[in-house]
């Protein structure tokens, strides 16, 4: 009797075991581990959906230079409907009764102006990804573009400047030489923008971190920018059309960067 009470109480202890043993290995449901995995960590749902929230950002992050294009074209067509600079004359008079469409065609500028800084840091963070080592190009690249984006800042700011002022305090050669100001902040933007089209355009031929016919687009522009009888066209027209298409293949890449964060290659 004793040997048989001892062999069954050895048996009733194993099946709880055994029990526990297969819940266990039993695999868990996603919800489960989904469960299993928060549980004591209330913060790893939260983590997550940034991290979910940052990622989709980054993705979308190239657009923002279409969006400066596009504000950028808005505010140059309030503005030139607003400015009449045939002469002194006419030039004083816009500043005097154009105050308002002056002012809201320099902020929409502005505003591209601040969406195109955005824009040069996708733009640096490709070209830094895929050059590697001093990232030389990748630095001129990005000072090119910072500078021409001071210049873009500063470029309606005489106009806007002499549209606020009392125009009893002007006189036509006042207001001409004030506007001419813009000039040189223009002309400084042309150059600065063809040192980001040339530096861009050799990092592309040398890395492949953009198609091929793109770099060599971006070293015309770069060349035409340089030369200033016709530079003013290349900033007007050749260079928003080059973010455009620029910030379209950033965000094609981005839409196929891996998990780990290594940018897919753009082949020609």
């Amino acid at each position: 009797m004793v040997r048989g009470d001892w062999i069954c109480l050895v048996e009733t202890v194993r099946e709880p075991r055994e029990s526990v043993d297969r819940l266990d290995r039993t695999p868990l449901r996603r919800d489960d581990r989904a469960t299993q995995a928060t549980k004591g960590e209330p913060g790893m749902t939260t983590v997550a959906a940034t991290r979910t929230r940052g990622a989709s950002w980054e993705r979308h992050a190239p657009l923002t230079g279409v969006l400066g294009v596009v504000l950028w074209v808005i505010g140059t067509i309030i503005y030139q409907t607003a400015v009449d600079s045939k002469n002194p004359a006419t030039l004083l008079d816009s500043y005097r009764n154009e105050e308002g469409s002056i002012l809201l065609g320099g902020f929409f500028w502005l505003l591209g102006t601040f969406f195109f800084f955005w824009f040069l840091g996708s733009l640096r963070a490709r070209l830094a990804a895929l050059e590697g080592g001093v990232q030389r190009l990748t630095a001129i690249a990005f000072g090119g573009g910072v500078a021409a984006a001071i210049f873009a800042f500063a470029l309606p700011g005489p106009d806007m400047a002499a549209a606020i002022a009392d125009g009893e305090d002007l006189s036509g050669s006042a207001a001409e030489a004030i506007h001419v100001v813009s000039d040189v902040f223009f002309i400084g933007g042309e150059l600065s923008a063809a040192v980001l089209l040339a530096a861009t355009g050799v990092h592309a031929l040398r890395t492949r971190s953009l198609p091929r016919w793109l770099a060599w687009v971006s070293l015309v522009v770069a060349l035409a920018l340089i030369v200033l009888p016709i530079g003013w066209a290349a900033l007007l027209f050749a260079f928003p059309l080059w973010v455009l298409v620029l910030s379209y293949l950033l965000w094609s890449a981005s839409a196929n960067t891996t998990a780990a964060g290594a940018p897919v290659t753009t082949t020609p």
